[in-house]
């Protein structure tokens, strides 16, 4: 018996997807908030005389703004849909007619992973082509034209290289964290909460440490802890890469300064605990028929 292609289950994957409405309706949400988004930048006062006066500088704004935006909605969106591409397998015992057609246990997980990389490429894609649009037309309207754009300098293409690799990172990093979650939980339910309030926790996590430390009165113990948790090292790992990068984490740092290298080891720390964690529970699975 002829066993099914790779490429068939990613693409039978892709038809799963392309079939679930919150999917597209996570889209168009996406879309609206990126107006309210232009709105709410028109509003900013100094941002017009940035652009007239520092082309580099307003581009650079930009790419926090935007680059937090995408990093937000993005995560939303891939965690759900890869908590629900997943999970919905087991809730629904479907994963026993992909087994009894003779898709293997990894074959199965890495057609769903590989094609929420291509989701994600495709979300980002899409992103940096609106939100480009978005820039260019702010500029142009501030400006008079986009003529100052061709000034840039090499320092900010080394910028814009980072911003992709975080990007990147932080796309490779839900996905493996839903799947984690899917595999941990073998529950629709339970993945989708698992994974939507993995970084809200770990967020209020450094919250939390901070006010240990106050009632304590020492602060290494608690601090320290920080240092290690995935979310705050996503919310610095650009800040602390970038040779001159001046913005700030839109979200809660670690309490004690990291460098870039510490922040990446960390990351790379929990995307191979995500993965293990993912890849054990697909290789002895409670589906055993």
């Amino acid at each position: 018996m002829r066993r099914p292609s790779f490429v068939g289950a990613v693409r039978a994957e892709a038809i799963k997807v392309s079939n679930q409405l919150s999917f597209w309706l996570m889209i168009a949400a996406g879309l609206v908030l990126l107006g309210i988004s232009v709105v709410g930048i028109n509003t900013v006062g100094n941002l017009p005389d940035t652009a007239r006066t520092d082309p580099s500088g307003f581009v650079r704004q930009m790419l926090d703004v935007y680059g937090t935006i995408f990093q937000i909605g993005s995560g939303i969106v891939l965690l759900i849909v890869g908590s629900r591409l997943i999970a919905m397998e087991y809730s629904s015992g479907t994963v026993r007619v992909a087994y009894a057609r003779g898709v293997g246990r990894l074959q199965l997980l890495l057609a769903k992973l590989v094609l929420l990389v291509i989701v994600g490429i495709g979300l980002l894609v899409g992103y940096l082509l609106v939100v480009g649009a978005i820039v260019a037309a702010l500029y142009a309207t501030w400006t008079g034209g986009l003529a100052g754009l061709d000034t840039l300098g090499a320092g900010l293409k080394q910028d814009f290289g980072y911003w992709l690799l975080v990007q990147g990172i932080s796309i490779g990093v839900v996905i493996l964290l839903a799947a984690a979650a899917a595999g941990l939980g073998r529950s629709l339910a339970f993945a989708m909460a698992a994974s939507l309030a993995f970084f809200p926790v770990d967020n209020f996590l450094v919250g939390i440490m901070a006010l240990a430390a106050r009632a304590t009165r020492h602060d290494s113990p608690w601090h320290n802890i920080t240092e290690y948790l995935l979310g705050p090292n996503l919310n610095i790992v650009l800040n602390v890469i970038e040779p001159d990068h001046l913005g700030r984490a839109a979200f809660a740092p670690p309490l004690n300064p990291v460098d870039g290298r510490h922040a990446l080891i960390v990351i790379g720390v929990w995307a191979v605990l995500f993965a293990v964690i993912a890849i054990g529970r697909a290789v002895r699975p409670d589906v055993l028929e």
